[in-house]
């Protein structure tokens, strides 16, 4: 039995975390929750059958010699969080974005090697039917020649209005590392982690008053509690951003990512390579002059607004008994971030940035 705390009691931690652990009963004991938030540290508790609520992680951590953490605070404190969770001897899996730069992912994951623990980013999007029905023909088939890709994720309202991700000292980033970093890894994942070379970023802001529903703006269970009052004022971040990646053998890839667009909603990624193209959600290949197939999309075994959140405590419980491997590993993670730093470097010089300049 692996012994868990939860850092942080917010909306992930309370629709996605807990129910993805509570899946497995037999592996998985959650013994703490913390939250700097009393209110929310004891509501989670209470919600979730949990015995112990604390409102430092230190203490928790100290007390409670968990097995594995899962860190679920805002991304500006996910690597003091997570370093600190290692530093107890536990095992991390980290919402995402692990890191916002390429130096910290690499020091975190350094660090997790060097205490001989698993850390994995919580990047739970890769797992819907369409994508891994397309990494398991891409895995068949190769990606060696893939020179072209897009990606596109739109919300026609979705800014979030029932936290601080519109505030970049807290969140460090707007719609970019909020859903498009899930973009990004599936893009990573499905070409097979080519390595990034360089980003041309632009970052806008032009809905900041204009919010959604709970559902529409990430909260897909529609509940949300100690709602802290949305002030369009306090916006520093992107509600939308656009560019190019270009990786190490000079594939491309645009990208477009709003929390709000006067467009049809979208999670879509096209491929395009010399032998096929591959065209997500719509699971479809094509190649050649007419042909067309129609990936079988798999299957989720999961009832949940939230199924990739079980398939990562699926494959970390695994893990740690040694009959799989983590399946988002440190190279792509490293990768993610690495784009994620580029991007912002970009956006922020009006230039493109290459990955010579990081390190």
């Amino acid at each position: 039995m692996f012994k868990v705390c939860i850092i942080s009691c917010g909306m992930i931690a309370n629709s996605a975390h807990i129910p993805a652990f509570k899946s497995f009963p037999d592996d998985y004991e959650i013994v703490g929750v913390c939250d700097i938030n009393e209110t929310a540290a004891r509501e989670t508790a209470k919600r979730h059958g949990i015995n112990c609520f604390y409102t430092d992680a230190e203490t928790m951590l100290k007390e409670q010699k968990p097995d594995v953490v899962s860190v679920c605070v805002p991304n500006c404190f996910h690597k003091e969080y997570t370093l600190m969770a290692l530093s107890y001897g536990a095992n991390v899996l980290c919402e995402k974005p692990l890191a916002v730069t390429y130096s910290d992912a690499v020091e975190l994951f350094d660090t997790a090697k060097k205490n001989g623990k698993i850390l994995m980013a919580c990047q739970s999007m890769r797992f819907t039917p369409d994508r891994l029905a397309a990494k398991k023909h891409l895995d068949e088939n190769g990606t060696e020649d893939i020179y072209y890709g897009e990606l596109s994720r739109i919300r026609r309202r979705g800014i979030p209005f029932w936290g601080t991700f519109h505030m970049k000292k807290i969140s460090c980033g707007g719609a970019f590392i909020d859903i498009g970093v899930h973009m990004l890894d599936a893009l990573v994942w499905l070409m097979g982690n080519k390595k990034v070379k360089s980003v041309r970023a632009v970052t806008m802001q032009n809905h900041k008053d204009e919010i959604g529903s709970l559902e529409s703006s990430g909260a897909l269970t529609g509940n949300v509690d100690n709602i802290r009052k949305f002030n369009p004022d306090e916006m520093d971040v992107e509600d939308f951003s656009s560019g190019i990646i270009t990786f190490e053998n000079n594939a491309q890839v645009s990208f477009k990512v709003a929390w709000a667009a006067n467009m049809p909603e979208a999670s879509d990624i096209r491929l395009i390579g010399k032998k096929r193209g591959v065209y997500l959600p719509e699971c479809k290949i094509y190649s050649g002059e007419n042909s067309e197939e129609h990936l079988m999309p798999t299957k989720i075994p999961y009832d949940s607004k939230f199924p990739g959140h079980i398939f990562l405590a699926d494959n970390l419980r695994k893990a740690l008994k040694g009959e799989e491997s983590p399946i988002v590993t440190p190279e792509e993670t490293i990768n993610v971030s690495a784009i994620i730093d580029l991007f912002y470097r970009s956006a922020e010089l009006g230039r493109e940035i290459f990955m010579e300049e990081l390190k």
